[in-house]
């Protein structure tokens, strides 16, 4: 992981970092308050942010990352380029969220994931470096971007 601030990033990856915290402006968080934002951005350039969304039980609720996936996948998109987590700390998505994203990375280890903090801090990994053996669509060869 490496560390950067929002303006030494590119402007597509400013441009996503800004839509996630966007979105996380929309947070549904009652019971925790913890508001958290992402924004995916294809391979084919289109961008899905959302955020994440709590129900009083929380096992149901829905992390920002997931839901961003969701909506890519919804929208007939099949391949990430790169995703942002927005919040208040650390922006390494967690181990449900890291499955959901290399679901969608179509076996390229090599996707970025960029941490935004509501410090300003930025986080850049890719998702092989956070999720060094994963089991995926690939382990079943299967290719996403058929389905």
């Amino acid at each position: 992981m490496r560390k950067t601030t929002l303006d030494q990033l590119p402007a597509a990856d400013r441009q996503l970092v800004e839509a996630a915290a966007a979105a996380r402006e929309n947070a549904y968080t009652p019971y925790s308050n913890h508001k958290v934002g992402s924004a995916v951005r294809t391979r084919s350039g289109r961008v899905f942010a959302a955020c994440n969304v709590e129900v009083v039980t929380l096992q149901q609720s829905v992390h920002a990352e997931r839901n961003a996936v969701m909506a890519m996948a919804a929208a007939g998109e099949r391949q990430i380029d790169a995703i942002v987590c927005h919040g208040p700390y650390s922006g390494v998505p967690c181990a449900e969220c890291r499955q959901v994203i290399w679901e969608f990375c179509c076996d390229d280890p090599d996707v970025a994931i960029i941490g935004s903090t509501l410090d300003g801090e930025i986080e850049l990994m890719t998702i092989g470096e956070i999720y060094p053996s994963p089991y995926g669509p690939g382990t079943k060869g299967i290719d996403p971007r058929k389905f």
